[in-house]
Formats: C-alpha cells, structure tokens, sequence
C-alpha cells in the first residue's frame, strides 16, 4: 500500500517537474498552460469539480502557479530566471529528502 502512495507522489512530482520546465522554456501563452487552466474550477460546485481541483495541484497547480507569481512580480525574463532557481531548489530539497532515509 505503502509502494501505491509512493508511486502516485513520485508522478507528481514528476509532472511538476515537467509542467515547471515546459513552462519554463515556452512560456505562459502555450496551448498546454490553456489545457491545464482549464482543469481548474474557481468555483467547485460538485465532487467531481473538488476532485478535479485537487488533481489540478497535484499534478500540475504548483509550478503553473509559481511561475505566474514571479513573472507577474519580476517580468518576463528576470521572472523566468527567478522561477527557474526556485525549482532548483526545490529539486535539492527533494533530493535530500529521498535520500535521508539511506543515510541511516
């Protein structure tokens, strides 16, 4: 069961990862930032429109998200480069974290 949990984290982390880099390189006026944008309710009425939120952040909300704040405080180049050093260290944390049980 354990294994099930793990698996479903480490996909999104890597569609995270994905999403952060597509992002990165194309930009925010992409075809794929519009499919993602609409998996996103403002307003969920039901389960389904909860579930599909949820889905949203955990697969792809984080960097779509981390991405529009530092282009929208920095601009279009320094705030690419801003989010790109937050992934950064985002993956050195993730790193340290898959590795801490191995060290013991």
């Amino acid at each position: 069961m354990i294994d099930v949990f793990a698996f479903i984290i480490g996909l999104a982390l890597a569609f995270q990862l994905i999403t952060a880099m597509l992002l990165f390189i194309l930009g925010k006026n992409t075809p794929f930032v519009f499919l993602v944008n609409k998996l996103y309710e403002n307003e969920p009425r039901g389960i389904y429109d909860r579930f599909m939120n949820g889905f949203y952040y955990l697969f792809f909300g984080i960097a779509v998200v981390l991405f529009r704040r530092s282009t929208d405080i920095h601009g279009a180049l320094k705030g690419r480069f801003i989010f790109l050093l937050e992934w950064i260290g985002i993956a050195v944390i993730l790193v340290i974290l898959v590795n801490i049980p191995h060290m013991f």
